[in-house]
């Protein structure tokens, strides 16, 4: 096994740009996006870091309708995809909704806390700019995708401690919730992330002295921090690595005292809902079906 703690950030970094030609993305036709119409802006949002690249994806700006702010996948390493447009065209056109798409700073070269800080910037910009982006505050969801399920983790309980904002329901799909233990010692998975890969994204978004750190690995966050978190959609894919942990969090969130679904995918892997993968259709469904159903209670 490579001797990870002898790499410096300089080498971390041309290895990463290696590893992002190398894993491509998938082919989503322009046909297949058309068929999901909306007007998408690319906005500059100002935060900590400097401004954030955030794809605003609407049919109609000046009805007010509710947001959903998605954070997409990669291993913190990877950029917004095709993959991440079109599942934010088919949200907005099955629930009459916004969206926000943020394409937030990636590691090795922006180490933790760059991209969660970034995140928690741009949501808390989205509740204090709701006319300007013609959305309902109360109504605005976080959705995330692999890392991105882990960042929503971290923005959630960074909200609970500063008061700032929360949001009305959080989504958060096959996370990396403990990136401290190693990979190896997870259950193996067939349609996962190698352990020699997701032991490298560990390390190109912090040390490891860091790893244990709650909002790096938020399966170590303890109730106090967790209790009060808004209701929750998690969904696992039976046969990916970090199957285990995401739904051990999931009963952490639960043994807080919050409102909890959790979903297990059988025979699903590591990125189905946004890769067009067996069981994506049938999550996209469940996630619809979770946000329609709890947009409703709101609106009673």
């Amino acid at each position: 096994m490579q001797d990870l703690t002898k790499i410096t950030r300089e080498e971390m970094i041309k290895m990463a740009a290696e590893t992002r030609k190398r894993v491509t993305n998938a082919v989503v036709p322009q046909e297949k996006l058309d068929k999901y119409p909306a007007t998408v802006e690319l906005l500059h949002v100002p935060t900590r870091v400097g401004p954030s690249d955030v794809y605003f994806s609407y049919k109609n700006k000046e009805e007010k309708t509710p947001l959903i702010i998605n954070l997409h996948g990669g291993g913190f390493i990877r950029e917004r995809t095709p993959s991440d447009d079109l599942f934010c065209r088919k949200l907005i056109n099955s629930l009459n909704c916004k969206t926000l798409d943020i394409d937030y700073r990636l590691a090795p070269d922006y180490p933790f806390p760059a991209a969660l800080h970034e995140c928690y910037d741009v949501v808390k910009w989205a509740f204090g700019n709701s006319e300007q982006l013609g959305i309902i505050p109360s109504q605005i969801i976080l959705t995330g995708h692999s890392a991105g399920g882990n960042l929503i983790s971290g923005i959630t309980i960074l909200a609970k401690e500063s008061g700032d904002f929360m949001p009305a329901f959080i989504v958060i799909e096959y996370p990396p919730m403990d990136l401290y233990t190693d990979p190896d010692e997870k259950p193996s998975g067939s349609k996962g992330i190698p352990s020699e890969r997701a032991r490298l994204y560990n390390l190109y978004y912090c040390d490891r002295e860091q790893q244990k750190d709650y909002l790096v690995s938020p399966i170590f966050a303890g109730p106090e921090l967790l209790s009060g978190f808004p209701k929750a959609l998690v969904i696992t894919a039976e046969e990916d690595s970090l199957c285990d942990e995401g739904e051990q969090f999931a009963l952490n969130l639960a043994r807080a005292g919050n409102e909890v679904t959790l979903k297990r995918f059988k025979g699903a892997g590591h990125g189905f809902t946004i890769y067009d993968m067996p069981g994506g259709e049938e999550a996209f469904e469940l996630i619809v079906r979770f946000i329609k159903d709890n947009l409703a209670e709101i609106n009673r």
